[in-house]
């Protein structure tokens, strides 16, 4: 090239005719592949969504499986029906100096639970004890209490057929079927005597110096459990022998059918029976009336059956 056609060149450039020296030229490149993040939202996704299922097939999130199947009165079902009393959590701990909650009137119960749930605060200013309304041999018709509409998300008591409110403040059965509870607890002596267990109790078979607190029974329940109790008369030998078929029954269920129960001893129940209850379901007979396979039909159908909350069941 001669030096004026440079200098010409020179001149169209400066002119805008080309790119200038001084104008930096962006350098082609590779953009961006959003493929591989793409193929891991993607993954993201339906990991969620099966967690998600997981959880709803678990749990009732206000979709109706749990109070469907706690407000089926259907007399096929092993056990009485009861209505909801709740599922509020009481606003203290655990203490043996804390009076449990009563038993409504008519509940049959032991005299020891009457004692258990007479407040001390109750005398009269003489000093003088009220008298205290007598054990009850017959269970009271529930029928009338049927619930009217289903308990709120929070586990409010339902109402009766009349629009009246079922009782909190009182158990309806006994063992309790539902109702408010304890909350969770750690390591906690029931007894005063170091008798260590958590609340709820795991399922388990507990030997005769655990006392299950009334107030945790109804935590055992909404956890999905099954809590069976009995309460012996004193030396004697034949209801012994039924408490060892039963913690043999019981230790099955636990360790070949994955039930979640817990067998202990229930100095609430009337002296010489068995009690059962799941949520909203509840069953007692004499010892003398033993029968393998109706509590074995109670643990069966209802381990797991109403399930307010997950992580609990298979």
């Amino acid at each position: 090239m001669s030096r004026e056609q440079r200098r010409m060149d020179r001149r169209t450039q400066a002119r805008g005719g080309g790119p200038s020296r001084r104008t930096p030229v962006r350098a082609g490149g590779r953009g961006i592949n959003w493929v591989p993040f793409a193929v891991m939202g993607a993954v993201a996704i339906v990991v969620l969504l099966i967690g998600y299922l997981i959880l709803q097939a678990n749990s009732d999130d206000g979709g109706g499986g749990a109070v469907e199947a706690a407000n089926d009165q259907s007399p096929d079902l092993p056990g009485t029906w009861a209505p909801d009393q709740g599922r509020a959590h009481l606003p203290f701990r655990f203490s043996l100096e804390r009076e449990p909650t009563p038993f409504c009137d008519g509940v049959p119960h032991s005299e020891s639970a009457e004692a258990a749930s007479t407040p001390a605060s109750d005398e009269t200013a003489t000093g003088a004890t009220p008298a205290v309304s007598p054990v009850a041999t017959e269970t009271p018709d529930l029928t009338a209490a049927a619930p009217h509409g289903s308990p709120s998300p929070q586990g409010s008591p339902g109402a009766d057929a009349t629009g009246t409110a079922v009782p909190d403040d009182c158990f309806l059965t006994n063992p309790p079927s539902s109702g408010q509870h304890l909350n969770v607890e750690r390591n906690v002596d029931v007894t005063g005597t170091g008798v260590i267990i958590n609340l709820p109790p795991d399922p388990d078979v507990y030997p005769p110096d655990v006392i299950v607190p009334r107030d945790s029974i109804p935590h055992i329940l909404e956890h999905s459990g099954v809590f069976v109790g009995y309460n012996c008369p004193e030396g004697n030998e034949e209801c012994q022998s039924v408490v060892e078929e039963l913690e043999r029954l019981v230790n099955d269920r636990i360790d070949n059918h994955d039930d979640r129960v817990v067998l202990a001893r229930d100095p609430d129940l009337p002296v010489g029976e068995i009690g059962m209850a799941a949520w909203q379901r509840w069953d007692r007979l004499p010892y003398t009336e033993y029968d393998e396979g109706r509590v074995a039909d109670f643990i069966g159908t209802h381990s797991c059956r109403v399930k307010w909350e997950a992580g609990f069941c298979r």
